[in-house]
C-alpha cells in the first residue's frame, strides 16, 4: 500500500479542522494509510471524545455504592472489604448525604492484631466533592493535583449521587482495566456456563447483558442487573433465592442487605 502521510499531515496542518468529526476523519485517514498503527485509533478516538464526558456519565450509582457507616465495628468493616476487594470506601454518619470520609482499607492492617484498639474515625481522610456536570478531563486533573482515588459526585442539591475512582476515568480512554477484584474466578461480569446459563455479577450493565442474553430488559431509574431485580421485587433478595422474572429463572448466588453481587440466570 502507497503510504500517503505526506498528504494526511498536509491536510492536518494547512487549514484550521472546523469540527470534531472532521479530525476523527482525518486521523482514520491517517491509520489506514500507515501513519500509525491502527491499533491506536480506538485510543485517539477516545482521547478526543473524552472532553465530552461528565462525572455524571460514568458514575457509580448510590445504591450500588460500599459505604461503611463511622459506628462499625472492626469485624464488619473487615468483611467488607474480604467481600469486595475495594481499597477505598466512603463513610457515612447514618445517612448516604452525611460523608464523614474517605477509609483506606491498607489502614486496618495495623489493628488485625488489636481489634479492640481500632477506631474508624482518626483513619479517614478527607473527601473529594464534585458536581454531576464536572467534566472528565477537568476532574481528572484536579485528582492527580489532590492525589485523590475517589470522588463523591452530588446533584444540585448536594445529594449523593454515586462515585467515581480514578481508575474509571482512564478507562474511558484505555478500555476496561480488569484486575482481581474485577472478575469472576477470571472471568468478566457475565459469562455463559451453561446452555442458555449465565453468571452474572449484579453490577453488570442492563446494556451488556441484554445484548449478550438475547433479552430487553430495561428500566429508566436503575442500569444494572441487580438494581432491575431488586426493583422489581421490591427488596433485595437473600442469597440462594430461587425467582421467576421475565420467562427467566435467576438463583442469587451472593447477595447482602444492599445489593445483589453474584447470581445465575437460565433462559
Amino acid at each position: 500500500m502507497k503510504n500517503n502521510g505526506g498528504g494526511i499531515l498536509q491536510r492536518l496542518f494547512s487549514k484550521p479542522i472546523a469540527s470534531r468529526a472532521e479530525l476523527l476523519q482525518i486521523l482514520k485517514s491517517a491509520a489506514e494509510s500507515n501513519v500509525f498503527d491502527k491499533d491506536s485509533l480506538p485510543l485517539l478516538e477516545a482521547v478526543i471524545q473524552f472532553g465530552d464526558m461528565r462525572a455524571k456519565d460514568i458514575l457509580l450509582p448510590r445504591h450500588e455504592v460500599d459505604f461503611i457507616d463511622i459506628n462499625s465495628p472492626i469485624g464488619e468493616v473487615i468483611q467488607l472489604i474480604t467481600e469486595t476487594g475495594h481499597s477505598r470506601f466512603p463513610v457515612i454518619n447514618g445517612d448516604v448525604n452525611d460523608i464523614v470520609g474517605v477509609f483506606h482499607s491498607k489502614d486496618i492492617v495495623q489493628y488485625l492484631a488489636a481489634p479492640e484498639e481500632f477506631k474508624l474515625q482518626p483513619l479517614l481522610r478527607q473527601a473529594m466533592y464534585v458536581p454531576e456536570l464536572k467534566l472528565l478531563d477537568s476532574l481528572l486533573f484536579e485528582m492527580r493535583i489532590k492525589h485523590s482515588h475517589l470522588a463523591i459526585v452530588v446533584d444540585e442539591f448536594t445529594n449523593v449521587s454515586g462515585i467515581v475512582t480514578l481508575e474509571m476515568i482512564v478507562e474511558q480512554i484505555v478500555g476496561e482495566i480488569v484486575d482481581e477484584h474485577d472478575s469472576i474466578d477470571g472471568e468478566r461480569a457475565i459469562v455463559e456456563v451453561g446452555h442458555l446459563t449465565y453468571r452474572v455479577k449484579g453490577y453488570c450493565g442492563l446494556e451488556q447483558f441484554n445484548h449478550i442474553c438475547g433479552l430487553n430488559w430495561y428500566d429508566d431509574k436503575v442500569e444494572s442487573v441487580g438494581g432491575c431485580i431488586s426493583k422489581q421485587l421490591g427488596r433485595v433478595p437473600c442469597s440462594s433465592e430461587i425467582l421467576y422474572i421475565n420467562d427467566c429463572t435467576i438463583e442469587i448466588i451472593s447477595a447482602d442487605s444492599r445489593k445483589i453481587n453474584l447470581l445465575n440466570l437460565t433462559l
